[in-house]
């Protein structure tokens, strides 16, 4: 495991620290404890709030990434921020706020983020909704998944975000989301693979139909984890299992070198397998610059 080495994109927070609110000093903090994890860089990812919040915390995130370009420090690359909130479907919010959901249209998507696009890299969508702001996201260079979709369609995505979760089940029949997934070879799927978001067969479903440069292994962590005490999570109380008061699965407990040692441990993947679908997997989804790439190779 000392040879591994990560990149999470797509991590709420951990030891306690929450993307949607913390302070510069909190993410600081949290980026460090991650480096020595060897999770090597992240995209923060923020749930769905109001615009002036939202702008707060990106205005934080892109001063640490211009001083990581100036100076190279022991913390996790930051490499851009992944919102998963705001642009899903109410019908699959899980333990988000459906009240803080807006149109996927541009004019939202430019009111949320402000002057902060640059520092935006990835954008779940709800591909039911899918009008005008994929192709306009697209055509910027951002990432576009579907998620929290009640969508048959992935339509212009061309990721799928926490695939199996927060989308319709796979029928033998119907098509969705999930089945298109599996089958279509060019979408990239997110995976948290900590066995309480999916069970090990169906992890090794997705092992033997995917083409393993399309799997992302992913933590979705929340401050719960290597934190161990309850916290609030969009409003809810979260107990250390990542679980709601109500038994609703918020997110993972578990950072993903936990998440990856497991799955080494139970052999359902090698270590090599680990470093593809965690590391260089992402690289090369990401379209990493080359002074990105000199960042996490120094």
């Amino acid at each position: 495991m000392n040879n591994l080495k990560f990149i999470d994109i797509h991590t709420h927070g951990a030891f306690g620290v929450d993307f949607n609110f913390a302070n510069y000093d909190e993410i600081k903090f949290l980026l460090k404890k991650m480096y020595e994890k060897n999770i090597k860089a992240i995209c923060p990812t923020l749930v769905g709030e109001s615009s002036q919040n939202i702008q707060k915390q990106l205005e934080i995130f892109k001063k640490i990434k211009n001083e990581q370009f100036e100076k190279k420090e022991n913390e996790a690359f930051l490499i851009g921020v992944h919102l998963e909130g705001t642009f899903l479907s109410p019908n699959k919010s899980g333990i988000q706020d459906k009240n803080n959901f807006l149109k996927p249209t541009v004019e939202n998507f430019k009111t949320l983020v402000g002057v902060y696009e640059d520092i935006i890299k990835i954008v779940t969508i709800a591909s039911e909704e899918d009008i005008d702001l994929i192709k306009y996201l697209n055509e910027k260079n951002i990432i576009t998944q579907t998620g929290h979709t009640t969508s048959e369609k992935i339509g212009d995505c061309v990721g799928i975000t926490h695939l199996f979760n927060a989308m319709p089940q796979i029928h033998h029949r119907n098509p969705s989301v999930a089945l298109e997934a599996l089958v279509n070879d060019e979408i990239y799927c997110e995976i948290i693979a900590d066995l309480k978001h999916l069970s090990l067969d169906m992890i090794k479903l997705v092992l033997k139909t995917k083409p393993k440069d399309k799997i992302l292994l992913i933590s979705d962590s929340l401050p719960v984890a290597s934190f161990d005490r309850e916290i609030i999570f969009c409003n809810k109380k979260i107990k250390p299992n990542g679980k709601d008061e109500n038994g609703t699965l918020a997110g993972s407990s578990m950072t993903l070198d936990e998440i990856c040692a497991q799955l080494i441990e139970k052999e359902i993947l090698s270590e090599d397998e680990v470093l593809n679908m965690a590391y260089h997997n992402q690289i090369k989804y990401l379209k990493l610059s080359n002074a990105e790439i000199d960042i996490l190779n120094s």
